[in-house]
């Protein structure tokens, strides 16, 4: 039978990661159960200040003969893979009909652009009848319940996410610099935010010391494949998997704000005033709806502050982030992520253009939708299959450095 499997925060700042909890699913238990393709890498609000580091559930989709045994197996793992000494508060969801996935749509809105209550989530599995297993304090029910509903019918990219072999985990990645630019060139737009060209910077690998080598990022598997076989390193890898995820697709952010502490959506409105603070960055007050609301485009987002700097009173903007909290220095603040100018005042229809406006590669978030992607939406496009799209810990590390 076909199951929906749903895990969230297993990770921490010291490292382990929910994905590689996937990569070794699908390695290890293999014979209770099969994982189809792709499995599913799902970026939730990320303004949440108790997110894990990237707010990313992952939800697979497996077959398997023996359902009870599976979430067994799968509970285990989770114990086995998640680090909850550092701090994290995991969380299993096991949906035995995954025909009933569309239920969870709601719950999956609410977690891309609100603050949802875990119990509100414990009683909507116990009412349901779904299994569920926990760690910690349970936070990560939320993620991974709120994952099942992702599917084909949303607007999806592709990420390739290679894995370290243990002896090689906390020291320095080491990755040609020259073959993520080659590759960029060769791939994009096909892939996107390889290479930030303005600074000569990688952007696929993270810092950490988490399990993680390198992510590309696509707009489909074969993409994703292609790029991967164009880097050049020396490090051998423990494995491999292609995963469909909302990432790039600004779904945090396609609801109205309700102005709550830790929202994402967007506000509509007037420049009112402008000012630049300290370190350079930007504060726009707009008026929206009688209301006046500050908003800041903060240095590191590159050229969207730049873009900025131009407005001026009586333009008419759209602005998309998220709400910093209210603290007894500072008010409420939303964080600019994106701008679309609407119309413009006859002061700046010199300086500054209509159209949409997003932050520096080296500053996008996992989900922000970067503009080579407008236009070109995967919604409603089922996912196609692609040879290669899964190396497990049972492939040679040595074989997969040399089909390179």
């Amino acid at each position: 039978m076909r199951c929906l499997v749903g895990i969230d925060d297993t990770d921490s700042t010291n490292g382990f990661c929910t994905t590689y909890l996937a990569f070794r699913i699908a390695s290890d238990l293999r014979g209770c159960l099969d994982v189809l393709p792709y499995p599913k890498l799902v970026r939730l609000n990320p303004n949440i200040p108790f997110k894990t580091r990237g707010n990313a559930a992952v939800c697979l989709q497996i077959e398997t003969s023996e359902p009870n045994r599976a979430f067994a197996k799968l509970s285990v793992k989770l114990t086995e893979l998640s680090d909850v000494r550092g701090g994290a508060n995991s969380g299993l969801v096991f949906l035995e009909e995954f025909e009933k996935a569309h239920r969870f749509e709601p719950l999956y809105q609410d977690a891309l652009s609100g603050v949802v209550n875990p119990s509100r989530v414990r009683r909507f599995l116990n009412e349901n009848g779904v299994k569920f297993a926990t760690l910690g304090n349970g936070m990560g029910l939320v993620g991974a319940a709120a994952s099942l509903a992702f599917d084909e019918h949303h607007d999806h990219t592709y990420e390739l996410i290679s894995y370290r072999r243990r002896e090689f985990r906390g020291s320095e990645r080491v990755i040609e610099p020259s073959s993520v630019r080659e590759m960029d060139l060769k791939t994009f737009p096909r892939t996107f935010n390889n290479y930030d060209h303005q600074k000569g910077r990688v952007l696929i690998a993270p810092h950490g010391p988490d399990p993680v080598f390198f992510g590309v990022r696509g707009d489909s598997p074969a993409a994703v494949i292609e790029a991967f076989g164009l880097l050049r390193y020396e490090e051998e890898l423990e494995g491999h998997i292609v995963y469909v995820s909302n990432q790039h697709t600004d779904a945090h952010l396609a609801r109205p704000l309700d102005w709550k502490a830790f929202s994402s959506g967007w506000i509509e409105g007037t420049v009112e005033e402008l000012q630049t603070g300290a370190g350079g960055h930007v504060y726009v007050t707009i008026r929206e709806r009688g209301q006046r609301r500050l908003c800041a485009f903060y240095e590191p987002t590159g050229d969207l502050r730049r873009i900025a700097r131009r407005l001026a009173k009586g333009d008419a903007i759209r602005l998309f982030g998220g709400v910093r909290r209210a603290t007894h220095v500072h008010p409420k603040i939303l964080n600019v992520e994106k701008m679309e100018v609407l119309s413009l005042a006859s002061s700046t229809k010199m300086a500054l253009a209509t159209g949409t406006y997003i932050s520096s590669p080296r500053a996008n978030r996992h989900l922000t939708k970067p503009l080579v992607r407008y236009g070109n939406e995967n919604a409603g496009k089922t996912f196609p299959e692609a040879p290669g799209w899964f190396a497990g810990r049972a492939t040679s590390t040595r074989e997969l450095v040399r089909s390179r």
